[in-house]
């Protein structure tokens, strides 16, 4: 009985020394997670703004929802977001500066104004993000936090290469994951106790004009994750113009004739 207990546990040993590591641990001096970062670094400085055709999916505990949009986006925090309806008319339109919001009902003919809070697009559409967060997600160009220091690095058999970026602490609070080609594949964004916040993968990368003529790989589709409230959402572009910036009055929204003002409502996001 003992010998067949050892062999056992001795063949499980061969087969987990078989089975591939995660990623092989690259020296602390490894340039290649420091060229990815400037690479992303160059990315936001070169993408400030677009507008875009796209659907949104998406998957709440309260929620579910699967309509095309169009979008205008503008660092840090300018924000245009219109549903379409089925005629590809619009039955609701969401406008903020990152300061003040409006949002237009075209069902009820109401518009509500106020200003900005941490939980709006929660509120509104049930993405558990800030303004700044999703204009920089939808620009593919995520910022890495300032004040951070890189964390264990990991190259993959194919190439990509994983690291995440820790606090005075030595706790990670951003994790990205880069293919062999440099392109930004996921990013995490997660608290103080290192517990996942959200996740953003990007896929279907295509090669677009950029804003100096230049061509750039841009991700058609980017998938969220937001374990802490139990929400997914995916964002698929039919169609994307890159620009330098985008006119001021794309981002404010007029009353129609007959729209009745709202306060906005109390309460914020998910708790």
């Amino acid at each position: 009985m003992r010998r067949a207990i050892a062999l056992l546990l001795l063949s499980c040993l061969v087969v987990s020394c078989r089975t591939p590591l995660p990623g092989v641990v690259l020296p602390a001096d490894d340039p290649r997670p420091f060229r990815l970062l400037e690479g992303l670094h160059r990315s936001v400085m070169t993408r400030s703004a677009l507008r875009a055709s796209a659907r949104l999916s998406l998957a709440a505990p309260d929620l579910r929802f699967n309509r095309p949009q169009r979008l205008a986006v503008a660092r840090p925090a300018r924000l245009r977001v219109e549903i379409l309806g089925l005629f590809n008319q619009i039955g609701a339109v969401l406008v903020t500066d990152g300061e003040s919001y409006r949002i237009y009902n075209a069902d009820r003919l109401e518009i509500e104004e106020g200003l900005v809070s941490a939980g709006l697009l929660w509120r509104v559409a049930r993405i558990d993000l800030g303004p700044v967060e999703a204009v920089d997600l939808l620009l593919g160009a995520p910022v890495p936090r300032p004040g951070l220091s890189l964390g264990e690095a990991r190259i993959l058999e194919d190439g990509g290469v994983h690291f995440d970026r820790r606090d005075e602490r030595g706790m990670a609070i951003e994790r990205f994951a880069f293919d062999a080609e440099g392109r930004l594949r996921r990013f995490e964004s997660l608290d103080a106790s290192a517990e996942l916040v959200w996740r953003a993968d990007f896929d279907d990368y295509r090669t677009l004009p950029g804003r100096d003529g230049a061509k750039e790989p841009f991700a058609f589709e980017i998938s969220l994750h937001f374990p802490r409230v139990g929400a997914k959402a995916k964002i698929t572009f039919k169609s994307v113009s890159l620009a330098r910036d985008l006119p001021d009055e794309i981002f404010v929204l007029e009353l129609p004739g007959q729209a009745s003002r709202l306060p906005a409502p109390s309460g914020s996001g998910p708790s």
